[in-house]
């Protein structure tokens, strides 16, 4: 007798990926207009409207340029615009593209390694997790530097397979990328080769098949930024980052732990069923690609960016998957039928913690603001930079000569891009630049300050010698005080 559809595990996997899919769609819209934040600002404004898109390429003075995506989004842009209504959104629509993309990628590729409810598993962990939210919209390299990481998985699975030297040129192509997104995606490429090492026996460290995954990633980046390489010493030698190893530490690990928690367990429970008395090489391989970021954290000062370690995700999922799939398995195999449905109500029961403590989260785990992972300023309601706009226009009024002063820590950039959307002329507004601060305010009487709070403004009051202030305009995030300078 036919199995009854409800119950068939066919129809419990539609149903479930339709579930995921419209999940997925509800997440990207419910942030997909949000307004742009210094980073996105800082893209848009410098470096993809670029007159020519060669320009973007040689013009790498800071870190922020994600050279491979801002060309990309350039094209993408250009295309776009001979479509109606796509043109409007076609900012974030190319990293949701690419967000997609990736779930597709993993459905794809994995589902021929894991079993679906891994494979489920661990995409319906993923588009929870509160930096899915983040980087699946932003107008940033982040999401397609994981799209690219894990099609490098891929690729040097399968020439670990077969050894055919195709894997090798693909290998290369997807490392040129990469590494032209962000220079820190090569972590992500050697902790690949960590991973897929067969053992530490130097006669199979020494062979081709462990040699040229790690090798080809090295040359594509010495290959990417040899013609400007001094521009990237530059920008690396400008120290941005956190300060802290161990709020950088704790920040970058509790994201994936919080997000990944339920295929943790599952995990773990796989090596225990295993029964593994002596894991060998794996464990301590497995224990590196781990440690990665830690290592940094403590050795660079300041700490990096925690997000520059996000293309490290594919990986660790993936090694979350091949830990998990034999425990999933044998559950599936004494449950059919009922393992995924079981599953997916753990997760989503689990995810509600960290979706409903957002900000006490991002509150309790970054430091001065500072936050990747949670609940950053600028994914909160109160972050609102075109209210800030057209409010001190309302109260300098550009058209009898008034100016507002904006501290590089109310994230200036996002001012200066809807200003210019307004058609306002930049000489409205005094702010500091990356390595060059304004030097005075002028002869003027007063003038209009744009600050995060009150001790910003105390600290800029004696920067410039203000004789008063006082608050006129509370825009959320951004706030707006009036100073005397005479």
């Amino acid at each position: 007798m036919d199995e009854p559809i409800l119950k068939s595990r066919n129809f419990i996997f539609l149903s479930a990926w339709a579930i995921l899919a419209a999940l997925t769609l509800n997440i990207l819209l419910k942030v997909f207009f949000r307004p742009l934040w210094f980073d996105e600002a800082i893209t848009v404004m410098d470096f993809v409207f670029l007159p020519n898109p060669m320009d973007i390429y040689r013009y790498y003075n800071i870190p922020n340029n994600h050279i491979v995506y801002n060309m990309l989004l350039r094209f993408w842009i250009d295309i776009c615009g001979q479509i109606p209504f796509i043109d409007r959104i076609s900012l974030r629509l190319f990293t949701a593209v690419t967000a997609i993309a990736s779930l597709l990628f993993i459905a794809w590729s994995w589902g021929r390694r894991f079993s679906r409810e891994t494979v489920f598993i661990a995409c319906f962990c993923f588009i929870l997790s509160l930096p899915f939210a983040i980087y699946a919209s932003a107008i940033r390299g982040y999401m397609l530097s994981f799209l690219l990481v894990l099609a490098a998985i891929e690729i040097c699975l399968r020439y670990r397979d077969t050894g055919k030297t195709v894997h090798l040129a693909l290998l290369f192509a997807v490392s040129f990328l990469a590494v032209g997104t962000t220079p820190t995606n090569l972590i992500a490429f050697a902790a690949i080769c960590i991973i897929l090492l067969p053992s530490f026996k130097l006669k199979e460290i020494l062979s081709k098949k462990s040699m040229m995954p790690a090798i080809i990633p090295v040359a594509a980046f010495i290959v990417f930024y040899i013609p400007i390489s001094g521009k990237l010493m530059k920008a690396l030698a400008l120290n941005e980052g956190w300060t802290g190893w161990l709020n950088a530490s704790i920040h970058f690990y509790a994201a994936f732990a919080i997000s990944f928690l339920p295929l943790i367990i599952l995990a773990i429970l796989g090596r225990k069923l295993l029964q593994e008395k002596n894991p060998g090489s794996a464990g301590i391989q497995t224990m590196i690609a781990l440690l990665i970021p830690l290592l940094v954290f403590l050795i660079k000062s300041p700490s990096p960016f925690p997000r520059a370690f996000f293309c490290l995700w594919p990986l660790w999922i993936f090694m979350l998957c091949q830990s998990a799939d034999p425990f999933i398995r044998h559950l599936n195999g004494k449950f059919p039928g009922r393992t995924l449905p079981v599953l997916l109500c753990a997760c989503a029961a689990w995810s509600l913690l960290p979706l409903g403590f957002s900000t006490q989260l991002s509150d309790n785990l970054s430091t001065g603001g500072q936050d990747d992972f949670f609940s950053p300023y600028f994914m909160r309601q109160n972050f609102r930079p075109v209210e800030t706009v057209t409010k001190s226009i309302e109260l300098a009024d550009p058209k009898t000569h008034g100016r507002v002063f904006i501290d590089f820590a109310a994230d200036y950039p996002s001012i200066m891009f809807y200003s210019r959307i307004l058609k306002l002329d930049d000489a409205f507004w005094v702010f500091d630049r990356p390595g060059k601060k304004a030097g005075s305010l002028g002869g003027i009487e007063s003038i209009f300050v744009i600050t995060r709070g009150k001790g910003e403004m105390e600290s800029i009051s004696r920067r410039f010698n203000m004789k008063s202030y006082e608050p006129v305009a509370d825009c959320g995030y951004q706030k707006i005080y009036k100073a005397k300078l005479k």
